[in-house]
């Protein structure tokens, strides 16, 4: 029985590092951007650096990472071009990001889609993005010091700024695709681009119209997008002072997962209930009165209303079901609702504003 156990614990780690050492002789891709220029797929992998030596970076280490290319009027062809450039077998389940720019975006996702779909080295987790102002390349090719390996920096920025800020969104390429090939809701993907000192950034979302882009939303607009959807943890409104329009109150609202759809023949109600805290306070408000407490939760709702309506009407405007009107409409009805965009939009809120722990009336010295 010994002799058993001591066989089984030495084939364990046997197993482990031949998986490692196999892994090792992989090349691992974590980065795939796509242009489209002169009427070709231009194809870029981030790949990682194996080598213990390679090209130099201004502080003197070793890149940790490097782009292959591809191009070819076929996506599939400039893909594979891009691939046979390398010197060891391609390893693609630790894919990070997938970087479409504007004109893939907007006129070629169909057949990269088709194409992604059919890859059996790929896994549906990684985040596919938007590039807007500057091409997928660019993007891969801002590494620096602070960024060593562009697509893992993606990553982090979505999750961070998903939890920090919700004008990201969690959408892997499992739920992309999900909202691409739906009937009854329309996809919505995240947006990055370099700021001045061309570091990657998120830039909000943008908006589609089944396979293709129609627009990328502001940040204010994809915030209130997340917020629509249950889908953000952190929303900020401010109030300007009555006596200073200058100065504001701004509350957050930390439990924002409460938004209810309802949609009939003629109407689109959306129906939300939020907590939410006082973050900055310029107006100096007297918080030790009850009143003043109602008389915000009042004034920060008519805010909300007005931004939620304005932001379904937008999305109206477009014709992009982002919200899933028609997908909420079927639910209840069994049955489908062609001409969404056409129904008027009513929204009602309700804030409940944190006191904090005060006790109103009792004035402590």
């Amino acid at each position: 029985m010994k002799k058993i156990f001591i066989l089984l614990i030495f084939t364990i780690f046997l197993t482990g590092c031949y998986d490692y050492q196999e892994l090792n002789d992989r090349a691992i891709i974590v980065g795939l951007g796509i242009d489209y220029q002169n009427d070709e797929y231009i194809v870029n992998f981030e790949v990682l650096n194996s080598q213990k030596s390679g090209s130099e970076q201004s502080g003197g280490s070793p890149n940790k990472s490097y782009l292959i290319e591809g191009s070819d009027k076929s996506f599939s062809m400039a893909y594979q071009k891009a691939l046979q450039s390398l010197d060891k077998d391609a390893y693609l389940a630790h894919l990070k990001v997938s970087i479409f720019s504007e004109e893939i975006a907007k006129n070629h996702i169909d057949s990269i889609v088709d194409y992604l779909i059919r890859d059996p080295n790929t896994r549906n987790v990684f985040y596919p993005v938007v590039s807007m102002g500057v091409s997928a390349k660019e993007i891969l090719s801002s590494t620096s010091e602070d960024t060593p390996v562009v697509s893992t920096s993606i990553e982090g920025l979505i999750d961070y700024n998903n939890f920090k800020e919700s004008i990201s969104a969690n959408i892997n390429f499992e739920k992309f695709l999900k909202l691409l090939f739906s009937n009854f809701q329309d996809a919505y993907l995240n947006v990055i681009s370099l700021s001045e000192e061309k570091k990657v950034k998120i830039d909000g979302l943008a908006v589609f119209k089944k396979y293709n882009m129609i627009k990328i939303l502001t940040q204010k607009e994809s915030a209130i997008l997340q917020l629509i959807n249950n889908e953000s943890t952190n929303y900020y409104v401010s109030l300007p002072c009555e006596d200073d329009q200058n100065k504001n109150l701004t509350i957050s609202l930390y439990d924002s997962n409460d938004t209810k759809i309802e949609v009939d023949e003629k109407n689109i109600n959306i129906n939300s209930k939020f907590k939410a805290n006082i973050m900055d306070d310029e107006c100096g408000y007297n918080f030790k009165d009850a009143g003043i407490y109602q008389d915000l939760e009042k004034k920060f709702a008519i805010i909300l209303e007005k931004d939620l309506s304005n932001a379904v009407n937008y999305f109206k405007l477009l014709k992009s079901d982002v919200i899933a009107i028609q997908n909420t409409y079927y639910i209840k009805r069994k049955k489908t609702l062609e001409k969404w965009y056409e129904l008027n939009v009513n929204s009602k809120v309700k804030i409940l504003l944190d006191k904090n722990g005060i006790i109103f009336g009792v004035d402590i010295k």
